[in-house]
């Protein structure tokens, strides 16, 4: 038993959770109800000050670009009310109640809803110790024993490269990566391909993505969480983020 304690720090520390300066919390909100949108909330305490921030980005699943984004950042002064300060901490974080009724009518015209959520494929967070963080198997039906429908390989790489003209403070984390998602069908035949050949707008920095969830929307509309590693005020941030796609296209 006294074992036990130096074996899940080292487990965690596998996974990249031991070491992050604040850890954000997932919301996904669903595809539109035609399945061409998804939206993923996310939300934090900033390491440091201790203020609360949250985000939601809009999405058009089949060319996998944001076409909008809402953020949330509390400042000091929105800390205090009449001079007092603001309590929180066994309550919703403030600052996701503010940026999802500010995205709320944008999503409502687009139709995205939680009643929209698709098939949840996968879902491996990181208190998730024996999840491999970058290739996971999965199948998007749900039927009857009788039923068997494909089944796809999903597989992230982590390719490491410093951007252009980087600034001083990188030399204290890990070297950025750029992001490849590749899902192949059960013959090993690809059906989705991502690569980034240069740093995406937001994700300069990120230093490693590893599989958190896969949703499915309509068979072949995915939406893929992945959980990121940014720099942070006092170490590494776990940040989150949404990249979509269509299977077989």
């Amino acid at each position: 038993m006294k074992h036990s304690a130096p074996a899940v720090l080292f487990l965690f520390l596998a996974a990249g959770a031991s070491i992050a300066g604040s850890m954000a919390s997932l919301e996904f909100l669903g595809f539109s109800a035609d399945g061409r949108y998804a939206a993923m909330g996310q939300y934090w305490i900033e390491d440091g000050s201790g203020f609360p921030g949250a985000e939601i980005a809009v999405i058009s699943v089949i060319d996998n670009s944001v076409i909008r984004n809402f953020e949330a950042r509390w400042s000091e002064e929105l800390m205090y009310v009449n001079g007092v300060e603001i309590c929180f901490e066994n309550s919703m974080n403030p600052a996701w109640e503010t940026v999802l009724g500010n995205a709320e009518s944008f999503m409502d015209s687009l139709c995205i809803s939680q009643e929209n959520m698709g098939v949840h494929c996968i879902c491996h967070p990181l208190t998730d110790t024996g999840a491999e963080p970058e290739s996971v198997s999965f199948v998007p039906w749900i039927g009857s024993l009788m039923y068997r429908g494909p089944e796809f390989s999903l597989t992230l790489v982590n390719h490491k490269q410093m951007p252009d003209s980087p600034p001083e403070w990188i030399s204290m984390f890990d070297v950025p990566v750029l992001l490849e998602v590749l899902i192949t069908d059960a013959d090993d035949i690809a059906v989705m391909h991502l690569y980034e050949n240069s740093p995406q707008p937001g994700y300069e920095y990120v230093s490693n993505y590893r599989i958190r969830d896969v949703y499915v929307y309509n068979e072949n509309l995915i939406a893929l969480i992945l959980n990121t590693t940014e720099p942070g005020f006092e170490g590494p941030d776990g940040r989150l983020r949404m990249v979509t796609g269509v299977i077989g296209q």
